[in-house]
C-alpha cells in the first residue's frame, strides 16, 4: 500500500519520499492526499539510466606549428612508412617519393581534412543509436469541493519503435558516407602528394635553366668587360662594343627572371609540405619514362584506382540508402507505452498505449522529392566525373607523345650547337670569324638549351599529372 501525505494547512513538505522536492499547496476547505507510491523515484532512476558526457576544453593554437615540433612528428611517423622511404634526410637531395610522404604527413590543410574521418564515424555511432524512451508525469491538485479528495496524476512511459525499421537504412547510409570520406580524404592527399612533386619536379628544372642563364651571362659579362678595356685603348670600334654590351644586358635579364621564378616555386614547395619557409630543399633529379602506355589502359586503370570515383560511389550509395529512408517515412509512425494514473477520487488504472502518425498531409513528400533530386544529382556528378577523367587521361597522353618527339629532336641538335660554338669561340679569339656570327651561334645554342629544360620540365610535369589523372604511380601501371 503506498504512504498518503494529508495536506491540512498551508506549508511546504516533501512529495514522496526522500526526493527533497518540495510543493507549496494553498488551503482548501477539505483534506486531500496524493497516492503515487513510489514514482518519483523511478522518475529519478529513469533519468539516471544515461551515461554522462563530460565537457574538456580544446583551446585553439595561438601560432603555427614551430619547425622543431614539424620535425619531430616527422620523426615519430617515419618508422610507419614504407621501407624504401623510411629514414628521410633532410640534408640529401629528396626523391619524388619523400617529397610525396612529407606533404601528406605535415600539410597543413591535410592534418585539418583528416578530422573528418572522426566526424563520420561519430555520425555511424550516432545511426545505430535507438531513441530514448519518454516519461511524462502529471498531477491535478483539487482546489475546492467536498468530502476527502486526492491529488490526481498521470504517468506514462513512451516509445518509438518506429526506429526500429529505419536504422538498418540509417546505419547503411552513415556507413557509406563514412567510407565516401575517408576515400575523400586519401584522395585529398593523393593530390597534395601530387602537387608536392610537381612542385619539386618544377622547381629541379627552373634551377637548372637558371643555372644555364647565369653561366651565359657570366660569360657574356666576361667579354663585355674585356670589350671595354679594348674600346678604351682603341682596339675595339663602338658598334662592336654596344652589341656585346647588348648581349650581356639580355642574358643577365633573362638569369634574373629564372631566378625570381625559382624563389616563387621554392616558395609554393615548402608550403605545399607544411616546412617553415627557411628551410632549403634538395632536390634529387627526377626520372623520366621512356615509354607512355596507351590511353585505353589507362582508363580503365583510373575507373578502379581513382579515390575520387570511389568516393563518388560511396556517396551514392549513401544517397540511395537515405531515399529508401525517407520513403519508408510516409508510412505512419508507431509508438508504444504503459500508462498509469488516478483521479481525484482515488480510482487507479493503468494500460498499454498506443500512438500514430497519420500521413494525410505531409506523409514525408518533400523530403523524398529531395532525396530523389540529390541521388540524381550524385549520378549526373559521377558521370560527369567519369567523362572529365577519360578526357584529361587522353589529353595529357597525347601531349606527352608530343613533347617527347620534341625532346628527342632537341637532344640531337643542342650537343652539335654547343660543340660548334666552342668552335666558333677559338676561332674567334684568333680573328678567323665576325663577333656576329659567333654571337648569332652562341645564341641559338643558349636558346636550344633553355628550350630542351624547359620541354623536359614540361614532361616531367605532365607525369606527374597523368598520375593524378591515373589515381595510381607509373610504377603499378599494369594491363588489368
Amino acid at each position: 500500500m503506498p504512504p498518503r501525505f494529508d495536506y491540512h494547512r498551508l506549508r511546504s513538505r516533501p512529495i514522496g519520499r526522500d526526493t527533497g522536492i518540495t510543493a507549496t499547496l494553498a488551503p482548501t476547505a477539505a483534506p486531500r492526499r496524493l497516492r503515487i507510491g513510489g514514482l518519483f523515484p523511478v522518475l529519478l532512476l529513469a533519468l539516471g539510466l544515461g551515461g554522462c558526457a563530460h565537457y574538456t576544453a580544446l583551446p585553439l593554437a595561438k601560432a603555427p606549428p614551430s619547425d622543431a615540433s614539424l620535425h619531430r612528428e616527422l620523426a615519430q611517423a617515419l618508422p610507419q612508412l614504407p621501407l624504401k622511404t623510411q629514414g628521410i634526410d633532410f640534408a640529401a637531395p629528396l626523391s619524388g617519393e619523400a617529397i610525396a610522404q612529407i606533404a601528406v604527413l605535415l600539410n597543413p590543410d591535410l592534418r585539418a581534412l583528416r578530422k573528418e574521418k572522426g566526424l563520420a564515424e561519430a555520425q555511424v555511432f550516432q545511426a545505430g543509436l535507438l531513441p530514448d524512451p519518454q516519461i511524462s508525469l502529471a498531477a491535478d491538485f483539487p482546489s475546492n469541493g467536498n468530502g476527502q479528495l486526492f491529488t490526481a496524476y498521470n504517468l506514462s512511459l513512451n516509445w518509438s519503435i518506429g526506429s526500429l525499421f529505419t536504422r538498418p537504412l540509417d546505419l547503411r547510409a552513415a556507413r557509406a558516407n563514412a567510407r565516401s570520406v575517408r576515400y575523400d580524404v586519401a584522395w585529398r592527399e593523393w593530390l597534395v602528394a601530387g602537387q608536392a612533386r610537381l612542385q619539386a619536379r618544377s622547381l629541379y628544372y627552373l634551377e637548372r635553366q637558371e643555372a644555364i642563364a647565369r653561366d651565359a651571362a657570366q660569360l657574356t659579362g666576361k667579354v663585355w668587360r674585356q670589350s671595354e678595356a679594348e674600346l678604351a685603348r682603341g682596339d675595339l670600334d663602338l658598334a662592336t662594343a654596344a652589341l656585346r654590351r647588348a648581349a650581356y644586358v639580355d642574358s643577365e635579364d633573362r638569369a634574373l627572371a629564372l631566378a625570381r621564378q625559382v624563389t616563387k616555386a621554392h616558395a609554393q614547395l615548402l608550403q605545399t609540405l607544411g616546412l617553415p619557409p627557411d628551410v632549403h630543399v634538395r632536390l634529387a633529379p627526377p626520372r623520366l619514362r621512356e615509354t607512355i602506355p596507351a590511353a585505353e589502359m589507362l582508363d580503365r586503370l583510373a575507373l578502379r584506382h581513382r579515390l575520387d570515383l570511389a568516393a563518388l560511389r560511396a556517396g551514392y550509395s549513401a544517397q540511395d540508402a537515405r531515399l529508401r529512408r525517407a520513403i519508408l517515412g510516409q508510412y505512419p509512425g508507431l509508438s508504444i507505452g504503459l500508462t498509469r494514473a488516478a483521479d481525484t477520487s482515488n480510482v487507479q488504472t493503468w494500460g498499454p498505449n498506443v500512438s500514430l502518425t497519420l500521413p494525410l498531409f505531409n506523409a514525408n513528400r518533400g523530403v523524398i522529392a529531395e532525396a530523389e533530386a540529390t541521388r540524381a544529382k550524385l549520378h549526373a556528378d559521377y558521370t560527369a566525373r567519369l567523362f572529365q577523367t577519360r578526357a584529361d587521361i587522353h589529353a595529357l597522353v597525347a601531349d606527352l607523345q608530343r613533347l617527347r618527339r620534341e625532346i628527342q629532336l632537341l637532344r640531337e641538335q643542342v650537343p652539335a650547337l654547343q660543340a660548334e660554338a666552342q668552335r666558333l669561340d677559338a676561332a674567334l679569339n684568333e680573328g678567323n670569324v665576325t663577333l656576329l656570327d659567333y654571337e648569332t651561334l652562341r645564341g641559338q645554342a643558349l636558346s636550344k638549351s633553355l628550350q630542351l629544360a624547359a620541354l623536359e620540365q614540361s614532361f616531367a610535369e605532365q607525369e606527374v599529372a597523368l598520375e593524378l589523372a591515373v589515381g595510381s604511380p607509373w610504377a603499378t601501371w599494369k594491363t588489368p
